[in-house]
């Protein structure tokens, strides 16, 4: 990767997301895969039924149902009937799952620190508003496939 000062938007982006992959590998203790990690990420915020997951995600349904199985196999998700369909499955964090993303976020604290120590506060809130609005941006376009 090049070590200079990204000259982009382009680059900027690019360069960021490497960096974010890298972090993300090492701070994987259960060693999932990142489809895997952002199941989870979903599931944390509440139950959720397969399709939604995959909707939220840009996946295929086999994708998720092959996730959602080795999950399950790894005791991190528990899935029962939906209670307004029961075609579908409610998926949801087990405790384990649960302590398993604890510990992934204690290691991702270092990636706030080292944010810290790099921008100002202002700098931190306009980086948090810009990052939100693009990850609303790319999240309405993934829903409207």
């Amino acid at each position: 990767m090049k070590s200079s000062k990204p000259s982009s938007l382009y680059d900027a982006l690019m360069y960021l997301q490497c960096e974010f992959v890298a972090e993300r590998n090492r701070v994987n203790p259960g060693n999932i895969t990142w489809q895997q990690f952002d199941i989870l990420t979903i599931l944390r915020t509440g139950a959720s039924t397969p399709s939604q997951i995959g909707q939220r995600l840009g996946m295929s349904r086999s994708k998720i149902s092959k996730n959602l199985s080795t999950l399950r196999d790894l005791g991190y998700i528990k899935q029962t009937p939906d209670t307004h369909d029961r075609r579908e499955l409610e998926t949801s964090l087990t405790p384990d799952g649960r302590d398993m993303l604890g510990i992934i976020d204690q290691q991702h604290k270092t990636l706030e620190e080292d944010a810290r120590q790099v921008w100002a506060e202002d700098e931190q809130e306009e980086f948090t508003a810009l990052a939100n609005r693009l990850i609303a941006k790319l999240r309405q376009e993934r829903a409207d496939r």
